[in-house]
């Protein structure tokens, strides 16, 4: 279905789909809610204006979500975890 990198990005983050996302939270035992959806869409929206992921604050500052809570979300935590499910590629850099 989808090609993945040894760390389980998207070898081809331009494939990226809703489904794809799915897919990948599925594999982190995660059903994606409303608040993923959020943090999900906010960190692509990110990388396409910057060329680099969110810092954690700046997710935090959007969502109203503390650390925590983002660790709760994404067990993987907010950058490997919500990033892959994002489809972000695995070596995107950091503000």
């Amino acid at each position: 279905m989808v090609e993945l990198d040894k760390d389980g990005f998207l070898q081809d983050p331009k494939k990226w789909t809703k489904e794809i996302a799915i897919y990948l939270a599925e594999q982190d035992n995660i059903t994606l809610t409303e608040k993923h959806w959020e943090i999900i869409l906010f960190i692509r929206e990110y990388y396409d204006d910057f060329d680099s992921i969110p810092p954690v604050q700046k997710i935090c500052a959007r969502t109203g979500l503390r650390v925590i809570d983002l660790f709760d979300l994404f067990p993987r935590g907010p950058i490997n975890g919500a990033c892959r499910i994002a489809g972000l590629p695995s070596k995107a850099r950091f503000d």
